[in-house]
């Protein structure tokens, strides 16, 4: 009866533990104010990908993040530089209501902080 007590507790704590890398992951969905927009954050699939939110309210067709994916606690992934026509590197990371994100455009890197709003 102790080893079957012995696994059951290691299974329990293996649960929560994949459980609580799940929230994690999903930490970065959601609305977010983007300064002069706002840009709403989804899962599809295993990656996340944002699109700007239209005067309407609605989600727009184009993308602006793509292919983010969860690694060692910050989403990695492009980011679409409407100006320069460019896909570029970017790393977000998630603290309390704000999302962080580090852009890579080669010469020259840019960070900029969002606020959720829902």
């Amino acid at each position: 009866m102790n080893h079957l007590s012995k696994l059951l507790f290691l299974g329990l704590l293996l649960l929560a533990e994949v459980s609580f890398a799940q929230n994690n992951q999903d930490a970065i969905v959601g609305t977010w104010d983007a300064n002069e927009r706002k840009v709403e954050i989804y899962k599809s699939g295993e990656r996340f990908i944002g699109n700007p939110i239209g005067p309407d309210g609605k989600r727009m067709d184009k993308v602006e993040i793509l292919n983010l994916e969860y690694k060692d606690g910050k989403w990695v992934g492009k980011l679409y530089a409407e100006k320069r026509d460019r896909l570029l590197e970017v790393v977000c990371e998630v603290k309390d209501n704000k999302l962080f994100l580090d852009v890579d455009g080669g010469v020259v890197s840019k960070k900029a902080e969002w606020t959720r709003i829902n």
